[in-house]
């Protein structure tokens, strides 16, 4: 081949291969970019908003990304179906920035949301359990139907679930817990508030009695006991000054003046010791038989059977004590006042036939009690 032969197909080889390059350039060119770096920063968000438990905290917001993102996805599919030259992203791209825009709202919905909730669950714990910690102990000891003790142990069970949600950080189901356990715990707190207010009615009868008694001391330089149901103690009186006081224990119904025999209830008002029993005289420790009933026992008695709010067949109880074997933690007699033994030693040993015993509902106020019990 002669030279010049060979320089022109040198040439058209390098015009060729030129051509061949600006045509593969072209066609760079001409092909849409697919959007991978858009979805991925929205898959990138979704997944940030998901371990923030956007899901539960802000769930139209994760669900209206996860939806974009779904759409993205689906756009993308059907773009890669196309001739290449003829593919369009602008949806994938625009559903990917929808995508990515409703996470991050949802993530900082969610941030500022949880933290509301932690706070309110902390908060409603902390007081409810004050409340539960002034009230409890007085709540357990009332004779109140079984339906409504049921109903504050679940409300217990919903309080410390609420608190194992907190700890977990799951707030909403903590929240939605605590409300429940609000509604079990206050719902049978205000139905015994009620039952103690209407108690409280006979405040005034109470401190007539517990002063009177109190005066008698003083004048005499006697011993008297004082019985008080809330608190549950039992104090001695010397000379009209408070010498002792002990913790104390009722009949299973002391809620209230005792009405009839077998009733459970232990009587309130004024009465003195009769006997002092011990050894086998008794079938508890020691004990001091008391009054009961008094003329205004008899004459209540007599009343509420005529006015049928007694049966007829009902008797008036009898055989008071107060008796040692208490310390049990629960109000167990059949209408008696139980003491420790070491305390029943004690009330024994300086009480006599005809020492005066009074035995009342409270000398505080049911607000100052309350408020004795918040401190």
């Amino acid at each position: 081949m002669k030279r010049g032969s060979l320089i022109s197909l040198f040439i058209y080889a390098v015009i060729a291969g030129i051509i061949i390059f600006l045509l593969v350039l072209l066609f760079r060119a001409m092909v849409p970019e697919p959007p991978q770096s858009e979805v991925e920063m929205a898959r990138a968000a979704i997944a940030k908003a998901r371990d923030r438990q956007s899901e539960v905290y802000s769930p139209r917001l994760f669900r209206e990304a996860q939806n974009n993102y779904d759409s993205a996805m689906t756009a993308w599919r059907a773009e890669n179906e196309r001739f290449i030259l003829f593919r369009d992203y602008e949806r994938v791209i625009s559903f990917a920035a929808t995508a990515r825009e409703k996470a991050d709202e949802a993530t900082r919905n969610t941030i500022k949301r949880s933290t509301s909730l932690k706070a309110n669950l902390e908060s409603e714990i902390k007081r409810l359990k004050a409340d539960m910690a002034s009230f409890e102990k007085i709540f357990l000891s009332m004779p109140l139907p079984q339906d409504v003790k049921k109903k504050h142990a679940k409300g217990k069970q919903l309080l410390r679930e609420a608190e194992v949600d907190l700890q977990k950080e799951n707030y909403v189901n903590g929240n939605i817990k605590l409300t429940e356990a609000n509604e079990y715990i206050s719902g049978t707190y205000n139905l015994a508030r009620t039952n103690l207010e209407e108690y409280f009615r006979h405040y005034s009868d109470w401190q007539e009695w517990a002063t009177s008694t109190i005066n008698e001391s003083r004048k005499s330089g006697s011993y008297a006991i004082v019985v008080e149901k809330i608190p549950a103690v039992c104090h001695l009186y010397h000379g009209g000054k408070k010498k002792y006081t002990f913790d104390a224990e009722f009949g299973s119904n002391w809620l209230g003046d005792k009405m009839s025999r077998g009733d459970m209830a232990t009587p309130e008002g004024k009465y003195m010791v009769t006997k002092k029993l011990s050894g086998g005289s008794t079938k508890y420790y020691k004990a001091l038989m008391i009054s009961y009933p008094n003329k205004i026992d008899i004459q209540e008695f007599n009343e509420r059977t005529r006015n049928g709010k007694l049966p007829a067949d009902a008797r008036i109880g009898d055989m008071i004590e107060i008796h040692g074997d208490g310390g049990k933690g629960a109000n167990w007699t059949q209408g008696c006042v139980a003491l420790r033994n070491a305390d029943m030693d004690v009330i024994y040993k300086y009480a006599a036939k005809g020492t005066p015993v009074t035995i009342i509902g409270s000398t505080l106020t049911l607000d100052e009690f309350f408020a004795s019990r918040s401190k």
